[in-house]
């Protein structure tokens, strides 16, 4: 395996925005969207829609954060102060972030494959090889990205295309809801859930081609948006909008459907371990720098706090009912300042003063 200097091309891009971006949300979306019934996949695609719009406002910023890094770059648009606040919400977000993923895995597991084990070992253990992961350093996580993206898609794929030659499309109900602002109010909620796009903020000084990580990016979105909706739709249809809407993870019950899927444990170990494991190395590792520009802290150090804030946060809610809660509020608030109002903002900035940043 040769090394690049740390960069990475534009397809690992795009095979980790991938990773990221189903994580979690293509199993326990289907919760969410399922009091619209069959027509519940249609918040997703709205999400994506609004996704490609937070890609065109973090790609607009690729440039500018490919020569200055994000720390040093906020701080020449804002200060350093109001750069160490919004770095530190990152970070924030990172942590908890990484703490909703390991504690859904955990829980998941629990359910299917280790019904004794407490979930403080299991997060434990899903954890430790992401901090080795982590100080592996970018480009490795893109190669091993690279490996796990097949791992990922190909029992989900024939999971997803089996139970479709399953659906009675007949008896679907196809019921338009007519309350105003359901479907943007839904899809918008979908794109919050979308974990990985934050790491955009992050990744252009490892990019090799910064400069065209826009396109890349979007088709890289709509692919992964697509495979969320038709999960979402296959659930919905197969299990029915009530019972999908009580389950923690529907997007995980259609296999126990499908024929082709007598290992179920197997195929859940092979998606959720992996991708949980995906996005929780980006997260401690992206933390660790943050912590690193933020308070001079060296990044192993950093890595190591974000990782155990991250495992405490995994730990603290009582049940799924309350993470759900917590998360949906958490990602309203974070998920729009990072994915739209901070872009947006830098944006204005360096079109009205782009020549005084560029000195």
């Amino acid at each position: 395996m040769y090394s690049d200097n740390g960069k990475i091309s534009l397809r690992q891009l795009q095979i980790l925005l991938i990773l990221d971006i189903l994580g979690v949300s293509v199993i326990v979306l289907p919760k969410y969207n399922a009091p619209l019934g069959s027509f519940g996949f249609l918040p997703v695609l709205g999400g994506g829609v609004f996704a490609v719009v937070s890609v065109f406002l973090l790609c607009s910023l690729s440039e500018f954060l490919n020569r200055f890094g994000f720390f040093k770059g906020i701080s020449k648009l804002v200060g350093r102060p109001l750069a160490g606040l919004v770095s530190a919400g990152l970070t924030v977000k990172l942590a908890f972030s990484l703490g909703a993923d390991l504690r859904i895995f955990s829980e998941a597991a629990k359910v299917w494959l280790l019904p004794n084990t407490p979930l403080v070992i299991i997060s434990a253990v899903t954890l430790l090889p992401c901090i080795y992961g982590a100080f592996k350093g970018y480009e490795a996580r893109a190669r091993l990205g690279e490996i796990v993206i097949f791992i990922v898609l190909v029992p989900l794929f024939i999971v997803s295309l089996n139970c479709l030659l399953k659906i009675d499309y007949s008896s679907l109900e196809w019921n338009i809801y007519p309350e105003k602002n359901i479907y943007t109010k839904g899809s918008l909620y979908n794109c919050l859930m979308f974990s990985g796009l934050e790491f955009l903020l992050l990744s252009f000084p490892y990019l090799k081609n910064p400069a065209e990580a826009r396109p890349a990016a979007s088709r890289a979105v709509l692919f992964a948006v697509i495979i969320i909706a038709l999960v979402n739709f296959v659930s919905i249809s197969l299990l029915g909008a009530d019972l999908t809407a009580e389950l923690d993870f529907p997007g995980v019950e259609i296999m126990d459907i499908s024929s082709v899927s007598k290992g179920k444990g197997a195929v859940m170990m092979s998606f959720f371990y992996l991708s949980a494991v995906m996005y929780s190395i980006g997260a401690v590792s992206f933390g660790g720098e943050l912590l690193r520009d933020i308070s001079g802290l060296k990044p192993s150090l950093g890595k190591w706090l974000t990782a155990l804030a991250g495992f405490g946060i995994s730990l603290i809610p009582a049940d799924m009912t309350e993470l759900s809660r917590v998360n949906i509020c958490f990602n309203l608030f974070f998920g729009t300042a990072y994915f739209f109002v901070l872009p947006l903002i830098l944006n204005l900035i360096l079109r009205f003063k782009k020549d005084e940043y560029y000195d």
